[in-house]
């Protein structure tokens, strides 16, 4: 059973803690956190979700996930990227991008530069079923045709959509939707 810290509504811990899965009430709140993953020429690797998963099955996104309790995000950002798709970094390796409160979740987001492409990834079954490398058009087209889940553009749009486009190389320009809240 997995167990996750519960926040209230500016983010700052209760103290509580409780199994993932479990209703939450009215002012808490899970931390959650996902990675951009772009290499040396702007490409973005997105996986896909599972059919299996309840929510947004079939869809793309970046590789992100809950916070365990006592998990610090950066170590759950690299728990995840192993459990997921078999990526081993470090902490040191993932670029902070911004904060995002989009729902039930504050979504911490991080970029990673890689230098190559992975020989292979190692697909988590009942989490991810493919994978894909997409220019940053080619993501703005999935976006724009619903093929994304829509946690990713929530969370883009919440508060760190200037960052990840500087990440990828698109600075000022006006892909994936809007201007971040302020």
């Amino acid at each position: 059973m997995e167990l996750v810290d519960i926040y209230d509504a500016q983010g700052n811990p209760t103290g509580m803690v409780r199994a993932r899965g479990e209703p939450l009430k009215d002012g808490e709140y899970l931390l959650a956190v996902g990675v951009w993953i772009v290499d040396e020429e702007n490409n973005i690797l997105l996986t896909q979700r599972s059919l299996e998963k309840r929510w947004a099955p079939g869809k793309w996104e970046n590789t992100a996930g809950h916070v365990q309790a006592g998990e610090d995000c950066p170590a759950a950002m690299v728990r995840e990227l192993w459990e997921e798709i078999g990526l081993k970094v470090s902490k040191e390796e993932l670029i902070p991008l911004g904060i995002a409160r989009t729902g039930k979740y504050f979504g911490e987001n991080y970029g990673l530069r890689l230098r190559k492409h992975p020989d292979r990834l190692i697909l988590q079954p009942g989490e991810t079923c493919a994978a894909k490398w997409v220019t940053p058009e080619e993501l703005d087209a999935m976006a724009k045709s619903g093929e994304l889940s829509p946690s990713v553009l929530s969370h883009l749009e919440g508060g760190y959509r200037t960052a990840f486009l500087k990440l990828i190389g698109r600075e000022n320009s006006t892909l994936l939707g809007k201007d971040e809240v302020p």
